[in-house]
C-alpha cells in the first residue's frame, strides 16, 4: 500500500523557524503511522536515537505551536487514562474551541466562603 511506503508532509512544518529539529523529527515519525496507531513517547523514542525526555520535549513543542493536540481519557472513577495525539501540518486551520470540564455532584460555588 502506498501509505506504507512514503509520507507526505507540507514543507511549512520543516520551514517553521519556531520548531527545533527534534520537534520536526518527532512530527515526521508520528506522520509515518496510520490513524489509530498506538504510539507513546517510549515507542517513538525506541524508533529514534533520542531518549524519552527528548521526545516528550518535542511533543510539548509541537503542541505549543499547534501541530499537535492531545486529549486525555478520563476513566469513570475519575483517574486519567491514555492520551490520544492528533497531528496536523496546517495548524493555522485548527480553530480552538473552548472545552468544558465535567462537573461533579457538587459544582463549585460562585463565591466560596
Amino acid at each position: 500500500m502506498a501509505g506504507d511506503a512514503f509520507t507526505q508532509i507540507r514543507n511549512a512544518v520543516f520551514r517553521d523557524v519556531r520548531l527545533s529539529a527534534k520537534a520536526m523529527g518527532v512530527f515526521g515519525n508520528i506522520s509515518t503511522h496510520r490513524d489509530g496507531w498506538g504510539i507513546t513517547p517510549e515507542t517513538i523514542s525506541a524508533q529514534m536515537r533520542d531518549g524519552v525526555d527528548a521526545v516528550k520535549a518535542g511533543l510539548r513543542e509541537l503542541e505549543k505551536h499547534g501541530y499537535l493536540h492531545r486529549e486525555r481519557e478520563r476513566r469513570p472513577n475519575g483517574t486519567l487514562g491514555a492520551s490520544s495525539y492528533y497531528i496536523t501540518d496546517q495548524p493555522e486551520l485548527i480553530e480552538e474551541t473552548p472545552r468544558s470540564e465535567p462537573e461533579g455532584e457538587n459544582p463549585p460555588q460562585a463565591e466560596p466562603p
